[in-house]
């Protein structure tokens, strides 16, 4: 690390926005010229600039995984090149995920060369999600594959442009796989445009500034960057912080649960990150390391990121990443499916890295690193890719994203989470139009809404989280898949903060939609009538027709801090707007309210006494207060752990808090149903299970696990700091 310092600052800066400038043109490129509404309405794309070597410059905030894959992509493109000469005008796309350069297979990539004048300079990244990529899997997800040969098509890093222009072998080709061909060639058209409108604006750039002090700041900044990160993560303290995480599957006839870790090691301003996991499955659940990356920087930017650390490579110098032995589900290698691998094992590294990130920020001794312990918002939304004949006997691709902009967002430290906020990587997606979808597809929506005791009670409450229903019209039969990731496995609550609720998919046939349609009723779910089969989370050969009816729900922000410390005028006022039900406000934050919805004080009191006492078994020997700092509920101190809202003594050091709790466990289903809130209940009795740890001097609530039944529980215990 060499930081310079001799520079002017403004002029730095001024160089930086500029090349944020770029990849945001660049965006707005994509956004304006593509026909997809995935892309020009969601805008689930990215773009990003590196320079010669592949180090990234910047990158736009669409979507912040692709942090990973336009790092891999590159350097990909640059190590089949050799010594080859770079010219001009040259194009390769990708999205083989084996080979880190894509997420999944929907997720395309163009890499091209940027020059000034006759010298190469730097390459430009854009990747966007296809609407569709072919194979068996509709718009890149194929739950019934056993393989990654059924998914659709891979490309490692392929030239298929010369002199700016798509060869045209390469694009018939690409239509002849494709359900969809002009929407596809489009979106490729587009990634090129983007990459005009880089090497266009790059050139203005470096002639302002000539090319050797061009290099000097972006040096500069990459410098700055990095020591901003490291600054930050030297006020962690030292140590090793453990955290475990579920992936499931349900898509083959049996319900899989597997097992995945990331031991985080801080040690001064470095970061080391180990992960591990069950052996490979023969289903779309694996991920790669491209994947894995990119969901790692997703939670550095987003938690120690504070959205004021610029994006280039100098984020990645103080970060050690080892994704572990090939063959299993988190560096998965072919011939398994990987199509969800990013939504379902990717997601879940996101949740792990970002519970030990919890675990060590609120041991720091910094209020404002302190301050960054969060909520963990629903990693995965619901989808129902579909395909099939659309008005005028045109082929048509379905994959509307409602619910995966619609996760609700974790609660901060000082307020509670932002409803619809989006998975944590969707930092610049929006919300798609009804009308849009419902013009160009066969389809019209019944009702989109927030969905009542999604987000996880807490003294701030976790954020809500979007349903949708839609009823296939004017079409004779759609073919694709029902996609939900996270059914059963809750995203965790932080220092005594609840999970927030699961997101869920399904579907009812052989409704009377149309009649109640037609006649202008109505058409509400307690008014449909119809069939709903006993679909799993993840079905890959699902049928619809006409009148058919798909729900899709997201799942809710995870609360933060005890939910029995939250102003029940605060939960009143939830049950009043619609967000949570007078059951949530009783089960999860102790509040009674009159038949008028105001708060009953007298009953709200003895209730709230009543749930301390049955937490620990007996009265409470200490009287609770809230912590000092929300969310943080244990400290750390040189003869053990404490709980920060009676300063009773939990246990040792070396033992981990959790040893000194007193611990209640429930199956997720089970403890949600008694807040009201969704989880998907499991076939057998080997259900998820919810362990909640509480204070045995004053009944505060901790913290809460999510782990398999008979599993070890300790989702986090950091062991003893290495140094003081």
């Amino acid at each position: 690390m060499s930081i310079a310092t001799a520079h002017d600052p403004i002029a730095v800066e001024i160089h930086r926005k500029a090349l944020d400038n770029i990849v945001n043109e660049m965006a707005i490129t994509l956004a304006r010229t593509s026909g997809s509404p995935v892309v020009y309405e969601v805008q689930d794309f990215a773009t990003c600039l590196t320079d010669r070597s592949g180090e990234q410059l910047a990158m736009s905030s669409t979507m912040l995984f692709h942090a990973g894959s336009s790092l891999m992509g590159t350097r990909l493109v640059i190590e089949n090149l050799g010594d080859v000469d770079v010219r001009r005008g040259d194009g390769w796309i990708l999205n083989d995920p084996f080979e880190g350069g894509a997420l999944h297979q929907g997720d395309v990539g163009i890499i091209t060369p940027t020059f000034y004048g006759d010298d190469h300079v730097g390459w430009a990244f854009s990747n966007l999600h296809m609407v569709d990529i072919g194979g068996s899997g509709v718009s890149g997800f194929a739950p019934a594959a056993t393989s990654v040969y059924e998914e659709g098509l891979r490309f490692p890093a392929t030239r298929v442009i010369e002199n700016g222009v798509l060869d045209p072998n390469w694009e018939r080709f690409i239509g002849n796989n494709v359900r969809v061909s002009p929407i596809v060639i489009n979106d490729i058209r587009s990634m090129i445009a983007a990459s005009n409108v880089a090497q266009e604006k790059l050139t203005a750039v470096i002639d302002q500034y000539g090319v050797e002090r061009f290099f000097e700041y972006c040096e500069i900044n990459k410098d700055l960057s990095e020591k901003a990160l490291r600054s930050r993560i030297e006020l962690i303290p030292d140590g090793r912080y453990v955290q475990h995480d579920i992936v499931e599957y349900d898509g083959q006839g049996t319900d899989e649960f597997l097992d995945l870790s990331i031991t985080l090691t801080v040690e001064g301003s470095e970061m080391t990150l180990e992960l591990d996991g069950d052996d490979q499955i023969a289903a779309l659940i694996n991920t790669t390391h491209g994947a894995a990356h990119g969901w790692i920087m997703t939670a550095i930017l987003t938690t120690l990121g504070y959205g004021d650390l610029p994006f280039n490579a100098g984020l990645w110098r103080p970060l050690s990443i080892e994704v572990g032995r090939e063959g299993s589900i988190v560096n998965a290698v072919p011939p398994v499916p990987v199509s969800a691998g990013h939504g379902a094992t990717g997601a879940a590294v996101f949740r792990a890295f970002k519970g030990a990130l919890n675990e060590a920020l609120s041991l720091s001794d910094d209020p404002t690193i302190r301050s960054r312990v969060a909520g963990i918002g629903d990693a995965s939304g619901a989808m129902a890719p579909l395909a099939g004949v659309g008005r005028g006997g045109m082929p048509v691709v379905m994959f509307f994203m409602d619910t995966n902009t619609g996760i609700g967002g974790g609660a901060q430290s000082c307020m509670d989470g932002q409803d619809i906020y989006g998975s944590a990587i969707m930092l610049g997606v929006s919300l798609s139009s009804v009308e849009t979808n419902e013009a160009k597809n066969p389809a019209i929506y019944l009702w989109r809404r927030l969905v009542k005791n999604s987000g996880g009670p807490g003294l701030y409450r976790g954020g809500q989280s979007l349903e949708s229903a839609f009823a296939l019209y004017d079409t004779d039969i759609a073919r694709g898949a029902l996609i939900m990731l996270c059914a059963q496995t809750p995203s965790n609550g932080v220092g005594g903060g609840f999970p927030g609720a699961n997101g869920l998919v399904s579907a009812m046939h052989d409704t009377n939609v149309l009649e109640r349609l037609s006649s202008g009723q109505l058409t509400l779910e307690t008014m449909l009538d119809g069939t709903t089969p006993p679909y799993p989370s993840n079905e890959g050969r699902f049928v619809g027709r006409t009148g058919d009816v798909v729900f899709l729900r997201g799942g809710g922000g995870a609360g933060l801090g005890d939910p029995l410390l939250r102003d029940p005028e605060l939960v009143a006022g939830d049950v009043v707007d619609l967000y949570i039900t007078p059951q949530n406000a009783r089960a999860g934050y102790g509040v009674v309210l009159t038949e008028d919805g105001r708060v009953d004080s007298a009953a709200t009191t003895e209730l709230r006494a009543q749930i301390r006492r049955e937490r620990i078994g007996r009265e409470p020997s200490l009287a609770q207060r809230p912590p000092a700092q929300a969310g943080i509920s244990v400290r750390r101190l040189a003869d053990g752990w404490s709980c920060t809202s009676c300063d009773s003594h939990l246990a040792a050091l070396d033992d981990g808090w959790r040893s000194g709790a007193v611990g209640r466990t429930k199956t997720v289903f089970e403890r949600f149903a008694e807040l009201e809130m969704h989880s998907r209940q499991r076939k057998d009795d080997e259900s998820v299970r919810l362990t909640e740890y509480f204070c045995p001097s004053c009944a505060a609530a901790l913290g809460t696990d999510v782990h398999q039944a008979g599993a070890e529980t300790a989702r986090g215990n950091p062991a003893a700091a290495m140094s003081a």
